[in-house]
């Protein structure tokens, strides 16, 4: 920074640090994109142009630092000679290296601005669900992403190249056609599409944007089934990572699209109040390099860097983004801690649902069945209704139990009392039995899956 004024340090450094966050955030959407096969979507396309302005604006940032004085005396240099030319309305007198990077942001910007519309009206054939064809509307969509990158390289030769300078309003009118076009046909698509949704929400209707969703084919789609040889073959399904999208993408497009305009227009704005300026009677007698304009240089340079944060915080923070994002970043033994958690308190949150019996409730008869097995069998729940669902706990079922005398408490005997039976061992004609109940054996209200005791010989 020795060509800068050290006064000027504390507002160029978090300027540049400012715009390399940015650059790091549009190069970390980009790789998003690309691990979701998404390389070729309006969210991969949108995020590589406003990187690329990005980094041209901090190129330009560190080319101003090293060489400020010299930078500021060029551009003086270039006003006094070229004053009227309308060029110097959009490119703000930058000459040589500054002056290839200002097309290359200026061109970013129009090719946004042309990407925005096009998916403005996707978005409103999603909307609409117009009947085209499907390969139609592959090679529309092909087409239009191709005319978004081909259209304003034309006109950025135009502008240079085709002498059109020659006019003040041709050139001015060149230079912001595309802007222009799109912001007022993207303004009209997002108004029918507002309007859509509020006749939808009127008429209670369905509102469902089917938009980045795989859709069947006619010959079976991505999971269907393909004949040959007159038989029908089950095709594999293909493993697709989780869709880019989500129910939000008309409010983060909208929002998308209504911060790209403002800054579309503050570009024009600033183009206009230079046009009014650019005469003979404004030219300065010698360069400014004060600190103040140098500043305010810097300062000018934070617009431009935010679109690509803005993209990312619109765009780069769905479902799935969020997702790869969290496994990717954060390490694997946080990650762990954090699951088990999360497991921790769902089950603390299940086993209080079951302990207030909502997750207990059981019909009578597998209370029945579960009783019996017990040794209480119907008496328990006589004169309640077949089809009320009853709550019990296994204490309280114990409790029951031991209070009817239907439970041993395992010292007087070696198997359980039967309900109904008496509290001592009789002998029976075969044997010893608990209760007397029968030869050898025991009674009808033995529990299920008790084997017979043997008698003795």
């Amino acid at each position: 920074m020795a060509a800068l004024p050290p006064e000027v340090a504390s507002v160029a450094g978090p300027v540049l640090a400012y715009s390399l966050i940015c650059l790091s955030c549009g190069f970390f959407l980009l790789w998003l994109v690309w691990v979701h096969d998404e390389r070729k979507s309006y969210v991969a396309m949108l995020g590589t142009f406003v990187t690329l302005h990005t980094l041209a604006s901090v190129i330009q940032q560190i080319h101003t630092i090293a060489r400020w004085r010299e930078i500021k005396i060029e551009q003086w240099e270039n006003v006094v000679q070229n004053v009227g030319n309308p060029e110097l309305n959009i490119t703000g007198a930058s000459t040589g290296l500054d002056l290839v990077l200002f097309y290359i942001q200026y061109y970013s910007y129009n090719v946004e601005s042309m990407l925005v519309l096009f998916w403005a009206v996707e978005l409103l054939n999603s909307v609409f669900q117009f009947n085209f064809i499907r390969t139609y509307r592959i090679h529309a969509s092909m087409f239009a992403k191709a005319s978004a990158m081909v259209f304003p390289a034309m006109q950025m030769l135009l502008l240079r190249f085709s002498g059109i300078d020659k006019s003040t309003l041709a050139f001015m009118a060149l230079a912001d056609l595309i802007m222009i076009l799109c912001f007022g046909g993207g303004a009209l698509i997002l108004f029918a599409i507002l309007v859509r949704y509020v006749h939808s929400r009127i008429t209670l209707a369905t509102w469902n944007v089917r938009y980045g969703q795989s859709t069947p084919s006619a010959s079976g789609g991505t999971y269907g089934s393909q004949s040959a040889s007159g038989t029908s073959r089950r095709r594999a399904p293909r493993v697709r990572k989780p869709s880019i999208y989500d129910r939000w993408l008309l409010l983060r497009f909208t929002i998308a699209f209504i911060s790209l305009s403002i800054f579309q227009l503050v570009i024009i704005n600033f183009q206009l109040r230079a046009a009014s300026t650019n005469n003979p009677a404004n030219v300065p007698p010698e360069p400014d390099l004060s600190v103040e304009r140098a500043r305010g240089d810097f300062i000018l340079f934070a617009p431009a860097p935010t679109g690509v944060l803005f993209i990312f915080l619109v765009f780069g923070t769905t479902r799935a983004f969020r997702q790869t994002t969290w496994n990717t970043l954060v390490p694997r033994f946080i990650r762990d801690k954090v699951a088990a958690r999360r497991e921790k308190r769902k089950q603390q949150e299940f086993r209080s649902e079951f302990s207030t019996g909502a997750s207990a409730s059981i019909t009578q008869t597998s209370a029945v069945r579960d009783l019996e097995a017990g040794g209480m069998g119907m008496g328990g729940f006589q004169g309640h209704h077949p089809s009320m669902p009853i709550s019990i706990k296994l204490r309280d079922m114990r409790d029951m139990r031991v209070a009817s005398g239907n439970i041993s408490d395992g010292k007087s005997d070696e198997y359980p009392i039967l309900k109904g039976s008496p509290t001592v061992v009789g002998m029976g004609p075969g044997g010893m039995s608990p209760g007397g109940m029968g030869p050898g054996g025991m009674g009808p209200g033995r529990p299920r899956g008790f084997s017979q005791p043997r008698p003795y010989q």
